[in-house]
């Protein structure tokens, strides 16, 4: 089954002779319930393709599909509600809210969508508990560890049951005992859950965690390596 795909994706940004393709021609399917990294160099386009992904950037032609949906045919806030039922977002900077203590992050987006109270606080203590930070519900970030933020952001990606869960270099700001627990948190977390990951990341020890890897260079796709488990869902 695909939670997502690209389809002859090109981005470009700016016109004429200055424009520059950070995507081009690309096209790729993301397996449900897999653990998929775009990698490549700095610059290579990665992060381009995560953001598209997650609608947070347009596509200049091609179709970007997530849970069957072509997020070009969405627009202003109807894609926003797409990306806050549908997507969930780690990055490398955490994002949390820093007036906001743990248990609140977690629950802000639940709160958005209208879920009950009741609801809300089941789904954040079992998250919490999930990411083993339960005991720090009443932090706010600034209390708490980078590798303790993380968790939490993971939480907050995991909140809205999402179909897709995108990570922009989760582990870039972490020392590497920490982010080795944090990778391997996730990996937990996805088996577990069945949660389909996407990271963008060129550190070693997240593409051997890999069950598929594309291979992205100057914002082209130059391979997909997938486990064999995978060739018979596509």
């Amino acid at each position: 089954m695909i939670a997502a795909s690209f389809h002859q994706v090109t981005r470009t940004y700016g016109a004429g002779a200055g424009a520059v393709a950070a995507v081009r021609d690309s096209s790729v399917d993301i397996v449900s319930g897999r653990f998929t990294v775009l990698c490549g160099a700095s610059g290579s386009g990665k992060t381009t393709m995560l953001n598209l992904l997650g609608g947070l950037d347009r596509a200049t032609s091609g179709s970007v599909v997530v849970a069957g949906q072509p997020l070009e045919t969405l627009k202003g806030n109807a894609l926003s509600d797409f990306r806050a039922r549908h997507i969930g977002f780690v990055f490398q900077a955490f994002n949390l809210v820093p007036v906001l203590s743990a248990y609140e992050n977690v629950e802000y987006p639940l709160s958005l969508l209208g879920v009950s109270k009741a609801r809300r606080r089941a789904r954040v203590l079992d998250l919490l508990d999930a990411v083993g930070v339960a005991q720090h519900a009443h932090r706010k970030p600034g209390e708490l560890s980078g590798g303790q933020q993380q968790r939490v952001a993971i939480a907050r990606a995991l909140a809205t049951r999402p179909a897709l869960v995108l990570a922009d270099e989760p582990t870039a700001n972490l020392d590497s005992t920490t982010g080795a627990a944090i990778l391997a948190l996730m990996r937990d977390i996805q088996r577990a859950r069945e949660t389909t990951f996407v990271f963008s990341s060129h550190d070693p020890q997240v593409i051997e965690a890999a069950d598929d890897v594309v291979r992205i260079r100057d914002g082209g796709i130059v391979s997909v390596e997938r486990m064999a488990a995978a060739e018979a869902s596509l």
